[in-house]
């Protein structure tokens, strides 16, 4: 679980650093390998915290033009708002009514995990392409894109 503490925190900018392994996130894609790692910024203004954080993790992925297996690191940034307030809190209707996420006065921790876990598995490539190979696919993508512009110039 990630989890970031917020018990007894005084109003300002509280850096964090919170890590899990990969393994332990419920639903996270198997292609995510070691450790989870979030660095990042919370920030307490009142009843309403922000925070700035960027989340990363190695994934080993198969290359769509070799068929090699790969590890990339895959990094994502995460922007949260959240609210402290009890009686909106025991009022809401579910989990996805604004930008806010309101929180119980009394908590002492905020679980990340779950937004985390969106991120990194919407920042996995979805064309996959080995270090080895970068320069030759993009060779033969410009190469078939120019003949494609000949050829659209033909006369008809």
């Amino acid at each position: 679980m990630l989890n970031v503490s917020i018990l007894g925190m005084e109003d300002g900018e509280h850096a964090f650093e919170v890590s899990c392994e990969s393994a332990t996130i419920q639903d996270l894609f198997p292609e995510f390998i070691g450790s989870v790692q979030v660095n990042g910024v919370l920030k307490k203004q009142g009843k309403r915290l922000t925070l700035h954080a960027q989340a990363s993790c190695d994934a080993n992925l198969v290359c769509d033009v070799s068929g090699e297996e790969f590890t990339q690191r895959i990094e994502s940034e995460l922007k949260l708002q959240y609210r402290l307030d009890s009686q909106l809190y025991s009022l809401r209707q579910s989990d996805s009514e604004g930008d806010e996420i309101i929180l119980r006065d009394d908590e002492e921790l905020i679980d990340i995990t779950e937004e985390v876990r969106q991120e990194l598995v919407i920042h996995l490539p979805m064309r996959r392409v080995a270090p080895a190979y970068v320069n030759t696919t993009d060779r033969k993508s410009t190469r078939l894109n120019s003949s494609h512009e000949w050829i659209s110039r033909m006369p008809s």
